[in-house]
């Protein structure tokens, strides 16, 4: 211990000396405006390694010391700092730093990327390339944060950034500001005539719109107070104006959750937000209250200057750019897909029995795509036609469920998540949502288990009533019994990767939830109905009446049946891709496992040791399971994530969870009894397969 404290003092000692060289370097070059002295200056307070932000707390401190002992040092320090700052543009660093660029997607994407391989050549006559050389750290914003307030008064005081000698970077840094206010206000103005908001929101090209006259406002502003001096209190008008674009925005968001969104609007309704929230700020730190005193002043400056590092550090951030462009997006693809979801929770006994009639329905169709999957594979196809076939049969055969208005239980979670997601989404207290909660997963649970009963239960049957009477009547045996013995193994929960393949499944379900959302959206977004009753051939071909039908049936429906399709060409693509790499990929299904336990036995002519056959019975059951859990909780934590509900927003639910199943546990399996008004209503038919 000794001899590390000793490390640690010898290393102290050795950055205060190449701290008191910098600045003594500093003192002997007065005219120098560039940047390396204050980026060595950064880098000799910045941690390192293992370093946490107390090193460079200490560090900052020993540079206090410094200064506040040699007082030409610090006099050196800040006039070096008042060159900087008067020498560059800030107007850019200021209105720009922490805004998303007018890019789309892919082009900022791309810009990120190369940014990160090749940083951009520094530009003198700029501030913000100034931050990008110094704070080229991406903890740089970490440590800033953490230096106690107390130190960074202490530094501005030193530096007498109130005296005359730091006047003129005082006044650039005002006239910066009001050029930034001006920068932000032009952008804001030229976005609230977006064709993607005026789609939505035809009132501003009709009306006086706030964002083109918070321009107006801005220039009267500057105007009014650019002029040294003491200028007059502003009126807040400025504030109201922008209070009446964050209106606008809002009602666009409620609109496009019933016409769809699209990435173009995502971006603009982010930057209005951005900018509007950057002019609040600078009108803040340009034009102060009368009550704000010096240290208030300071204060708010040096929170914005952290605030403008911690924005720099994170500017080619992949991770950013993926969130703040998804997160609108992911919300309003769950948003669809509880729509849907709100189909699969049943209330009464007589949608319990509608939803186990759904799913039997379902089995029968399941039972007779497994056996064309075993005649499909006989064939020995080229791998790629191998895959279209299993894809068609799989993509085609969910379509028909579909069409039929039958049910997939393992389709349900994706669903289902944000159904119980958006229950959490409301203005009730957090105890009475959890209440909800608890009543919708009770509802869930019953509807869940008998719709795989439905799938799993006549699926079984199906395929042993195919193999049997093929066998029987036709003396045609379509699984030989090696193949009987191979589809028995697949079962084996840890003998085989039974487990693993359901997980992919359950992967795909999860994707399939998505991919019907995502469709849902873009026909709304995209207009699709009404594009289609305007097709001219179609009309002629089938009449108004017709044409309005189909337009109406692919409003509602064209997300489930991409979801549907594409989810069986991700099922039937899967063991091939897994061949062609040369790895054991495959999937599992519950319904395919049980009509291929069915399968199995006949081909063995159910010689096979009940042992076996209670372990392929288990093997099933963990299948449904896992896929069950993979797809629930993948879109249960997008949909979380997408509508901004935190860990906190469902603490309490386990235990309450619990309390009802101890209390109330029949709720979870069996419906309550039909009320006079429920028994009159006939269940609603599943949407989506």
């Amino acid at each position: 211990m000794v001899q590390h404290g000793q490390m640690m003092n010898s290393s102290s000692s050795s950055r205060a000396d190449e701290l008191l060289a910098l600045l003594e370097d500093i003192a002997r070059h007065p005219g120098d405006v560039s940047g390396d002295r204050i980026t060595r200056l950064i880098a000799l307070i910045r941690p390192h390694g293992r370093e946490g932000v107390a090193a460079a707390a200490s560090r900052l401190r020993a540079l206090l010391r410094l200064l506040a002992g040699r007082s030409d040092l610090a006099a050196a320090l800040s006039s070096y700092l008042n060159a900087l700052l008067t020498s560059r543009m800030h107007r850019t660093l200021y209105s720009e730093s922490g805004v998303l660029a007018n890019q789309g997607f892919f082009t900022g994407l791309a810009s990120r990327l190369f940014g990160r391989l090749l940083p951009p050549a520094i530009d003198p006559d700029f501030l913000r390339d100034l931050f990008s050389q110094v704070f080229d750290d991406t903890g740089d914003g970490e440590w800033l944060a953490a230096i106690p307030e107390e130190d960074w008064q202490a530094l501005l005081e030193l530096l007498d950034v109130d005296g005359e000698g730091f006047a003129p970077a005082r006044q650039q840094f005002r006239h910066e500001l009001f050029e930034a206010m001006r920068m932000a206000s032009h952008r804001l103005a030229a976005l609230g005539m977006e064709p993607a908001l005026l789609r939505y929101m035809p009132a501003l090209a009709r009306h006086e719109s706030p964002f083109l006259a918070q321009s107006d406002e801005v220039g009267a502003l500057i105007a009014r107070h650019a002029a040294a001096g003491a200028p007059d209190a502003h009126d807040g008008h400025l504030e109201v104006l922008l209070g009446q674009c964050d209106r606008y925005v809002d009602t666009i968001r409620k609109r496009s959750r019933e016409a769809g969104v699209g990435v173009n609007l995502v971006f603009v309704l982010a930057r209005i937000e951005q900018i509007a929230e950057r002019l609040r700020l600078l009108r803040t730190l340009a034009l102060p209250d009368a009550a704000d005193d010096a240290a208030t002043l300071r204060r708010r400056a040096t929170a914005f200057f952290v605030q403008l590092v911690q924005q720099e550090n994170r500017r080619h951030s992949l991770r950013d750019l993926f969130a703040g462009t998804t997160q609108l997006l992911a919300r309003r693809v769950t948003e669809q897909a509880s729509k849907s979801g709100e189909h699969y929770v049943t209330g009464t006994r007589g949608e319990f029995f509608g939803m186990f009639r759904a799913a039997a329905g379902a089995g029968l169709i399941i039972g007779a795509m497994a056996m064309i999957k075993i005649l499909t594979a006989k064939l020995h196809l080229p791998p790629v036609w191998e895959a279209v076939a299993y894809s068609l049969n799989y993509g085609l055969g969910f379509v028909i469920v579909h069409l039929l208005h039958l049910t997939i239980a393992t389709k349900q979670p994706a669903m289902t998540a944000a159904t119980l997601a958006a229950s959490l989404d409301g203005k009730q207290s957090r105890d009475a949502r959890l209440g909800v909660l608890v009543d919708l997963a009770a509802q869930v649970s019953r509807t869940q288990w008998i719709s795989i009963a439905g799938n799993v239960s006549i699926g079984f049957l199906t395929a042993l009533a195919i193999a049997m009477t093929t066998g029987q009547f036709l003396d045609w045996h379509p699984v030989s019994q090696a193949k009987g013995e191979h589809l028995l193994h697949e079962l084996h929960p840890w003998q085989s990767l039974a487990l693993v393949h359901a997980a992919i499944a359950g992967v795909f379900l999860f994707l399939s939830g998505l991919i019907s959302g995502y469709y849902d959206n873009q026909s709304l977004y995209h207009r699709v109905p009404e594009r289609l009753r305007r097709v001219k051939w179609l009309r002629r071909w089938l009449g108004e009446s017709r044409l309005g039908r189909l337009a109406d049936y692919v409003e509602h429906n064209l997300g489930a049946l991409a979801g549907n399709f594409l989810f069986g060409c991700m099922l039937g693509c899967t063991p091939i891709v897994g061949k062609m790499l040369g790895m054991p990929l495959d999937i599992r299904h519950v319904a395919f496992a049980s009509a291929n336990l069915a399968y199995g036995l006949e081909s063995l002519d159910f010689r096979v040791a009940w042992q076996d056959i209670v372990i392929c019975a288990v093997g099933v059951m963990l299948v449904g399971l896992t896929n069950l859990m993979v797809s629930f909780s993948l879109a249960m934590k997008v949909a979380l994530r997408s509508r901004g509900i935190r860990h906190e927003d469902t603490s309490g639910l386990s235990v309450k969870l619990a309390e009802r199943f101890l209390t109330r546990p029949r709720d979870f399996f069996w419906p309550p009894k039909n009320t006079p008004d429920d028994g009159a209503a006939p269940p609603p038919a599943p949407p989506n397969g």
